[in-house]
């Protein structure tokens, strides 16, 4: 009878943790993918977004006479995204992602330069045959590594001009990383570097439909299981969801902090140390072409512009599917202090125009613009300090039943689609193994 009575226990406490009632913080990939995973395991499961739209960072938007929508920060794919073939096979869209081989250039001297092939690089005017060289086999090796950890002790600006050069470093990535970091970018790690050109590939990837096919199948397979999506539904306090097993963050640091009044203070002092910079994405909808020589992705190694990158989708993705229209991004990141936050998109785009001009000169934007639209974020980039292995705060938290899942978590990938969704089944696999 004893016996019998152990197992009953057993059954019990197994069932108890079959089924899980568990909220999620955020409808951004991350959100979404755990959600998906914990909802095809059985657990009963609630996406909390605050916004009317689901995707985060990874939203889309739609004009009328667009057949597929349209991605507010500009996103592909590369071939070497395991995590995001994956998910599409599981998804049953996988014949729905196709790769073209878009044109890379710099903006640089006033003159937009082919850069995206090592003949490219041979024919860069500004660097002499042995600083092309030691470009390329310097990038070589960086493709080829798989050890980043010595990276991180040491600041890319340092590794950087030691190996690429000094000329070359200022040339090609200095104005990259200040206009990307602004003022910190002194003490970004090398290892940063070492993930950008580690995953690179010249082949990018699309979804037909964009972005919004993913996140919609994601969203109809989380409500054909146990879950539900509630968009329009703030958090702003964790004591509000005290009805659930387990709880799952997927905001932002800062965000996190306002709605968890109850972590520990040194954790909290922990998180507070999570840095990041804002994006900002003007999205201007054009008549005619702008990049005349095809390039989808222009960086701009210009420290007097106020943006670091031109991306005219359409370059990429046939304009058919926009109703023949030409789509170009101009974005940048910015200190989450920094005055375009306040300012309207009209302001926006006064400040980026006379530079646009610069670019292409001969384009009358008063003739080719048909409308424009402005996207921001505050948490878009994070900023990652030396050593950050050693400090990077785990996904579960000093609470229990409580884990936090954010961008910072990917290290020592760059924010991506692919790591989101790789984030997400890592806090669901979390969440799962712990039974206490």
């Amino acid at each position: 009878m004893k016996i019998y009575s152990s197992y009953l226990l057993e059954f019990a406490v197994n069932l108890r943790y079959a089924k899980m009632k568990i909220a999620i913080v955020g409808a951004g990939i991350c959100g979404l993918t755990s959600a998906y995973i914990l909802s095809r395991d059985g657990h009963s499961v609630s996406v909390f977004e605050k916004e009317k739209t689901l995707g985060g960072l990874a939203g889309s938007f739609k004009d009328r006479n667009w057949q597929w929508s349209l991605e507010k920060y500009y996103h592909h794919f590369f071939s070497s995204d395991k995590e995001v073939s994956s998910l599409l096979r599981q998804l049953g869209l996988q014949d729905k992602l196709f790769f073209k081989t878009p044109k890379t250039s710099l903006f640089i001297r006033g003159k937009i330069c082919t850069f995206d092939t090592p003949w490219a690089v041979l024919s860069f005017p500004y660097l002499n045959i042995l600083e092309k060289l030691r470009v390329g086999l310097v990038t070589g090796w960086l493709k080829i590594t798989p050890f980043w950890q010595h990276l991180e002790k040491v600041t890319a600006e340092r590794w950087l001009k030691k190996y690429y050069g000094k000329k070359a470093y200022q040339m090609l990535w200095e104005p990259l990383l200040k206009a990307k970091f602004g003022n910190k970018y002194e003490g970004i790690p090398a290892s940063w570097f070492w993930a950008r050109i580690k995953k690179r590939t010249n082949r990018l990837g699309y979804l037909e439909g964009g972005l919004l096919t993913l996140v919609e199948s994601l969203a109809a397979k989380i409500k054909e299981g146990s879950g539900e999506i509630i968009l329009g539904a703030e958090v702003k306090n964790l004591n509000e969801l005290g009805d659930f097993d387990k709880i799952i963050v997927t905001t932002s640091p800062e965000s996190f902090l306002k709605i968890a009044p109850d972590l520990p203070k040194d954790y909290k002092i922990k998180i507070q140390k999570l840095e990041s910079v804002g994006a900002i994405a003007l999205v201007l909808c054009l008549k005619e072409k702008f990049l005349k020589d095809d390039t989808y992705w222009l960086n701009i190694n210009e420290a007097e512009f106020p943006f670091v990158a031109v991306v005219e989708h359409t370059n990429f993705i046939d304009r058919q599917y926009y109703g023949g229209d030409h789509l170009l991004y101009v974005g940048g990141y910015y200190p989450t202090n920094h005055p375009f936050f306040k300012m309207t998109k009209e302001q926006i785009y006064q400040k980026f125009l006379p530079f646009l001009k610069k670019i292409n000169p001969d384009f009358d934007f008063s003739l080719f613009i048909i409308h424009y639209s402005l996207f921001m974020n505050l948490y878009a980039q994070p900023l990652v300090p030396l050593n950050y292995s050693k400090t990077l705060p785990s996904l579960t938290t000093p609470l229990p039943n409580l884990f936090f899942a954010t961008m910072h978590h990917v290290y020592p990938w760059d924010r991506g689609v692919n790591y989101a969704i790789s984030l997400g089944r890592k806090v669901a696999h979390e969440l799962s193994s712990q039974k206490d």
